[in-house]
């Protein structure tokens, strides 16, 4: 983080903040899309996106206090013998579905919900510190 910077820790829980939001979203769009077998454009189903967060830095490669938030999807997914069902291949009777753990979703949902609170709070108690600042000038 910019020494120089005023509000740079602002900055940076604004960046966290973000990145948060970011992982809430997709865990709540795994958890719409558990069990879901309808074949998409690409010939599969759904397949579980994760946020993978990394530091930024800049031209000298200090961290800047921002955090970069990058989607990925993940190439697994579970197959069943149903041959009956729709969305089963033809030839093998097979059901591919996205490979999504309810708990596991709702414990990421949980954390990040909870880490963005944290930067909230942060952010908040910053902008306390400077307008209190602010304020001794005033006397």
């Amino acid at each position: 983080m910019p020494v120089n910077s005023l509000f740079g820790g602002v900055d940076a829980s604004r960046s966290a903040l973000g990145a948060e939001q970011l992982r809430m979203t997709v865990a709540a769009e795994n958890l719409a899309h558990a069990g879901d077998t309808a074949r998409l454009a690409n010939g599969l189903p759904y397949a579980r996106q994760r946020v993978l967060f990394s530091a930024v830095m800049d031209a000298q490669g200090d961290t800047t206090g921002q955090v970069n938030s990058q989607v990925v999807a993940s190439p697994r997914y579970l197959q069943r013998y149903d041959p009956d069902h729709p969305d089963a291949d033809a030839a093998t009777g097979m059901v591919k579905e996205p490979d999504i753990d309810p708990i596991l979703e709702l414990t990421d949902l949980l954390v990040a919900s909870k880490a963005y609170e944290s930067n909230a709070n942060a952010a908040r108690g910053l902008l306390r510190m400077h307008e209190n600042a602010l304020r001794l000038g005033e006397s």
